[in-house]
């Protein structure tokens, strides 16, 4: 199965930016700018969905590592990662490419690819990997990873989605 790549309003300060879909969660997310005066762009791991769009992937640790391997596969050796956080302290992998929009929309679609064969999440089984409704409630309104948000009357909601 080829991923799918949807155009993303997500960030208001981006002009060009999309996210990928495969095995049914939101992968990556693509921001096309200028590198150092040359075409180019950024491919990140997806820390939150677009409102509509497929879940995103919840183990972010395996999402990092899928998409270093994704990379090793396609690039055939060591390539420049970063590994940061979020304004919500999410951590992220990103890695910048200078190209066409062609060139990266083509990275974005065989790193999507790579990284759904690692995870080892075909879009026929499973649907739900490790997310729910509340837990996308909580990803929106976290301030701060791990924390438990007040909702009211002595309810939180947890960090897994749980209401506690």
């Amino acid at each position: 199965m080829s991923a799918i790549i949807y155009q993303s309003t997500k960030f208001y300060h981006a002009r060009e930016q999309y996210y990928a879909v495969a095995g049914e969660h939101t992968l990556l997310r693509l921001t096309i700018g200028s590198i150092g005066g040359h075409q180019g762009g950024a491919i990140k791991t997806a820390t939150a969905s677009d409102f509509g769009a497929p879940p995103i992937y919840r183990d972010r640790e395996a999402l990092i590592n899928a998409l270093q391997v994704g990379i090793q596969n396609l690039a055939g050796g060591e390539v420049d990662l970063c590994i940061d956080s979020d304004g919500k302290g999410r951590r992220f992998a990103e890695i910048c490419l200078s190209g066409t929009r062609d060139q990266l929309f083509e990275a974005l679609t065989l790193l999507a690819d790579e990284m759904a064969r690692y995870l080892g999440q075909p879009a026929e089984v499973d649907h739900t990997a490790g997310c729910s409704d509340l837990r996308d409630l909580y990803d929106d309104l976290c301030i701060a990873e791990g924390a438990p948000i007040y909702l009211s009357d002595g309810m939180y909601l947890g960090s897994g989605g749980r209401l506690l």
